[in-house]
């Protein structure tokens, strides 16, 4: 009876917690400078990714567990975790469709991070079909935890290294850090490359003093639009200038470095102000995020593991008096 009172306080406290994170992220964190109210998606977008990571992790421990010891109670908080994992990777897919919708005017851009996150959404979408197909309940459960080790193989590779190894800066983890820490794209005159999914071509390097202009042909995807920016260079200081915005974007091109000598400049799309997390409002609302929703994944684990229990226990009494 005390453990029923303990787990309907704690189920409130869940609800009110992330109810406040939504409250606190419109009154509560101020608008990011060249984003807007789209950067508030970060409150809600990066822990629901970090959850998946941890309930794939919980999936694939108690699959070992149940290879280890044949409890069917590690079997079903194998599935209770993998399902919440796969909730919440379709939640942090959702968000960043909307961002990019926002900031780039496009769901879908197949953006390496979107493309990887796809991925392992379908890897783990065939987990649930490989254990509807099979009736047997042992061989299911044997299967199951053996697929879902190697699916967990594939996690930290699709959604830490694969979109890190390709070659794109469109996805915000770039733009959101203050100066950019994406590697840009370094061009000489004449010389075209990829910036994000937008061709750019350097036409020309202009000096005036100590400020270095540089004229940049962008093109947008499927040749819909040319146009022309200008970003700036200081020699004496050693900053980016002038950083025009691209076309429909809220993002800007920068000039971080140039070579007058070897006419080379290094472009790069980057959002401006100050990083996103930086101002304590920002950064306790997003660490009280990644607090709720953590607790949340572990309470719907939980309970989907008792129901499953449950039904289990049912139908081995339904078994016994057939």
């Amino acid at each position: 009876m005390m453990f029923e009172r303990v787990a309907q306080i704690g189920k409130m406290l869940i609800g009110l917690w992330i109810a406040g994170v939504a409250v606190a992220m419109f009154l509560v964190v101020p608008q990011y400078e060249g984003l807007g109210n789209a950067g508030r998606i970060v409150i809600m977008h990066v822990p629901t990714a970090w959850v998946s990571v941890v309930a794939f992790t919980f999936s694939a421990i108690f699959s070992g567990l149940y290879l280890w010891r044949r409890n069917p109670r590690h079997d079903h908080l194998a599935l209770a975790a993998a399902e919440s994992g796969f909730l919440f990777t379709a939640l942090a897919t959702v968000t960043g469709m909307i961002f990019s919708q926002v900031v780039w005017g496009v769901y879908w851009n197949w953006d390496p991070r979107q493309t990887s996150i796809f991925v392992l959404l379908l890897i783990y979408a065939a987990l649930f079909a490989l254990r509807s197909a099979i009736e047997d309940t042992d061989r299911r459960r044997q299967l199951s935890a053996v697929y879902s080790l190697f699916a967990f193989v594939t996690m930290p590779f699709l959604m830490f290294v694969a979109p890190r190894i390709a070659d794109s800066t469109l996805h915000p983890n770039c733009a959101f850090i203050q100066g950019s820490a994406c590697d840009g794209i370094e061009l000489t005159v004449g010389k075209i490359g990829l910036l994000g999914d937008r061709k750019v071509q350097l036409l020309d390097l202009q000096q005036d003093g100590d400020i270095v202009r540089a004229e940049v042909l962008v093109t947008e995807p499927g040749f819909s639009a040319e146009y022309t920016l200008l970003p700036s260079y200081s020699f004496v200081d050693e900053v980016m200038v002038d950083r025009p915005e691209f076309q429909g974007m809220r993002f800007q091109m920068g000039l971080e470095r140039v070579d007058l000598a070897t006419g080379t400049a290094l472009l790069n799309i980057e959002a401006p102000g100050t990083g996103l997390l930086e101002n304590q409002r920002t950064l306790f609302t997003f660490l009280a995020s990644i607090f709720g929703f953590t607790a949340l994944f572990f309470w719907m684990m939980r309970l989907r593991a008792n129901l499953l229990d449950v039904q289990w226990l049912l139908a081995r009494r339904e078994g016994a008096r057939g």
